[in-house]
């Protein structure tokens, strides 16, 4: 079947949609790299620094996501994807001039907006561009790639920064140059899969968005994969940008040999993405690999809270990587459970839920710490296990969801088709092709 066949025009759609995931994850993460000279330029506060870099971010990117599948799903891929790479390129245009916090905080808005359709516009490329049976694959390696950004946004472009003296604003005037670069690569390579109806027709009946999103909201399953995607993915997002060095350093961990474990924990997670991608497909199973990762990011968080050997701590956040990788299998699952035309509302769904309970979680979690660390007096380890305990009851959500909520899916679409033969009459021999019509 065409469906399985693999296309040289599928790999340039799904190259240049995975290029500028990349592009947007590095956006993403970037403003970290360039704390001091940011603050110092900006006149900002730490607060203010992150609201700027995560919180704004993330929330307009978590709530555009059931709206961008939605803009997706009826202007096409080609024109979403466009709408993403100019809103991200006047962004960074417009951060490498600001001159103030509200300025800066406005272009942010802009490039949240923007970003909103990156992960989402790489999902249906894959979708509808590549074969059935490889999907869940492909859609690791674009996890894969997506993972190079913040790789890339920390170390390796802090040491060229520093050797060649490079500003934060030339930085992000470069990066509009890329945007740039991709716009136009969106414009002259990037199309919208045409629907081949030689042996059939599929009829689709019109349908309004508001009865769309009933539709999501009232089906369990789709929900219960896009909190175990969550939960799966909180911990290893939330230490890398939050306190995991901290607790580290006060476990006797050097501050180089904790950023080094982080960095492990990406490892992990830019290995797991294609590999359990692969092996799902191969085997047709999502469930299982599912339930492996919530065991690993369970077994993963204990050790991590409650060991501080250096070697065991090291294979914790490889393993903690490797489990928030099943959120990719999420994304393979949460599309097999609806129709063509509902599948970009599941993956918003999925994405959302993912950003949002970052932007959400991680601020109540400070709150927590900043109740110990009131009249200016640090916080023990003891007080980070007692506050991290929650990552734990995270980590067991994702294994109670996997285990006894998730139903396996065998790698098959839910949707169901019912053939209607046409009449036959005595002198009729050409009415023979079957009228595939698509039940709702």
């Amino acid at each position: 079947m065409s469906d399985n066949r693999l296309q040289i025009k599928g790999f340039f759609v799904w190259g240049i949609c995975a290029l500028f995931f990349l592009y947007e994850f590095f956006l993403r993460t970037v403003i970290g790299t360039y704390q001091d000279p940011l603050m110092k330029d900006l006149n900002l506060t730490s607060f203010q620094l992150s609201l700027l870099s995560t919180t704004v971010f993330l929330l307009v990117y978590g709530i555009m996501q059931i709206p961008a599948s939605l803009i997706v799903n009826n202007i096409g891929l080609k024109k979403s994807l466009f709408i993403g790479t100019i809103c991200c390129t006047i962004s960074s245009l417009g951060l490498s001039y600001a001159n103030s916090y509200l300025v800066a905080i406005f272009y942010r808005v802009i490039m949240g907006f923007g970003a909103s359709f990156g992960f989402i516009c790489l999902l249906v490329s894959v979708y509808e561009w590549m074969p059935h049976k490889y999907r869940a694959i492909f859609i690791g390696l674009s996890q894969f790639i997506g993972t190079l950004g913040p790789m890339v946004a920390a170390g390796p472009l802090n040491s060229v920064s520093e050797a060649a003296g490079v500003s934060w604003r030339f930085v992000f005037l470069c990066l509009s140059g890329i945007g740039i670069f991709l716009a136009i690569l969106v414009l002259f390579l990037v199309e919208n899969k045409k629907q081949k109806a030689s042996k059939y027709i599929i009829l689709n009946k019109p349908e309004k968005v508001s009865v769309s999103l009933l539709r999501l909201f009232f089906r369990v399953q789709p929900w219960y994969l896009a909190v175990l995607s969550a939960s799966l993915y909180f911990t290893v997002e939330y230490l890398s940008e939050n306190e995991g060095r901290a607790f580290l350093m006060l476990k006797g961990i050097s501050i180089n040999s904790a950023s080094y474990m982080i960095t492990i924990s990406w490892i992990g997670y830019a290995i797991g993405c294609p590999l359990l991608g692969f092996l799902s497909d191969i085997f047709e199973r999502r469930k299982i690999m599912m339930q492996f990762c919530a065991i690993a990011s369970l077994i993963s968080t204990i050790m991590i809270l409650y060991t501080s050997d250096k070697l065991t701590l090291q294979i914790a956040f490889l393993l903690l990587g490797f489990g928030a990788s099943g959120q990719t299998i999420g994304f393979a699952a949460i599309a097999e459970q609806f129709k063509k035309q509902f599948v970009t509302i599941g993956f918003g769904l999925n994405n959302a839920m993912i950003t949002t309970s970052l932007a959400v979680c991680a601020p109540l979690i400070g709150i927590l710490f900043d109740h110990y660390t009131q009249f200016g007096r640090s916080i023990t380890l003891n007080e980070y296990l007692l506050v991290f305990n929650i990552l734990i009851v995270i980590a067991a959500i994702s294994l109670v969801i996997s285990f006894f909520f998730i139903k396996e899916t065998y790698c098959k679409s839910f949707s169901n088709f019912t053939i209607v033969a046409p009449q036959k009459s005595k002198g009729d021999l050409i009415g023979r092709k079957r009228l595939r019509v698509a039940t709702s």
